[in-house]
């Protein structure tokens, strides 16, 4: 009998399916793990969130203060005029019980944005400031950012976003470009969640409206120009941590219909808000 050497059947050191098929397999499975990770880790940073004093969230908040240049002991007559508004906006807020000041800074910016900042800053960016018509809807802007405090939204984001600095940077380095897109893989699994807040605080700034002036004019026409200035396209919006503008504003349409708000004459912006600049 002649011997004809062949190569064995099964291969313990040969895969079956390509290299390529296993990466993605592996990839996929990194990816579900760190989500569920990041998902885990970010419900127990709500728990510990509800039971940070004010006294540490102001500590928190003077970080922020120094990175956009806030100084308490200098404000301009534009946030003096607006930090009325704000005052007469919490007072019709119970629900804002919380031991420390709220205060509006106005910051050089030609972006269409205003911030909820730990401690109770609310910064307003002048290209916002140009943009608006009237002090409703600039009531409901103000409105807005009491919500995210009335839920310590802004706690909760910045809570995520550190969780996700770290995993990343842990486990793959600062500044890589893994690392990098890790960020945005777990970015992406939170902005439901993003956007629910928005959507929460959103309805919260609409019944404060309507308890400081009886009525809610303002609110539909600040997401009319907000659409105005430009919607996402559907496939970019699901990356955005805000609903569309549109959808906002069904939203807000709906929830004046539910609720029977009345929707009367705006009050027009008093020229300070066109003329006075911000304390550098």
């Amino acid at each position: 009998m002649r011997f004809t050497p062949r190569l064995p059947q099964d291969n313990v050191n040969v895969s079956k399916t390509s290299d390529l098929r296993e990466f993605f397999w592996l990839l996929g499975i990194i990816l579900a793990v760190l989500v569920l990770v990041y998902l885990f880790l970010g419900f127990a940073l709500d728990v510990v969130v509800d039971r940070i004093s004010p006294k540490m969230e102001r500590e928190i908040g003077v970080v922020f203060n120094k990175m956009y240049k806030i100084k308490d002991n200098e404000i301009s007559p534009l946030e003096e005029s607006i930090q009325k508004l704000l005052d007469s906006l919490v007072e019709k807020a119970p629900a804002l019980n919380m031991d420390y000041e709220f205060k509006v800074r106005v910051v050089e910016n030609n972006d269409f944005n205003a911030l909820a900042l730990p401690g109770g800053n609310i910064v307003i960016f002048s290209g916002l400031i140009k943009e608006i018509n009237s002090q409703n809807e600039l009531a409901m802007v103000l409105s807005h950012e009491l919500g995210h405090f009335a839920h310590k939204d802004h706690l909760r984001r910045l809570g995520r976003r550190l969780v996700l600095v770290v995993i990343s940077s842990v486990l793959f380095g600062e500044r890589s470009s893994v690392a990098q897109f890790m960020e945005r893989t777990l970015i992406t699994a939170d902005l439901k969640s993003s956007r629910q807040q928005e959507v929460v605080a959103d309805k919260f700034a609409l019944d404060l409206l309507d308890k400081k002036y009886g009525h809610v004019a303002g609110g539909r026409e600040l997401f009319q120009l907000m659409k105005k200035k430009g919607n996402l396209p559907m496939f970019f919006q699901y990356f955005s941590t805000h609903p569309a503008p549109e959808d906002r504003l069904n939203i807000m349409m709906e929830e004046i219909i539910i609720n029977g708000y009345l929707v009367k004459e705006t009050i027009p912006l008093d020229p300070i808000y066109r003329d006075q600049t911000v304390v550098d």
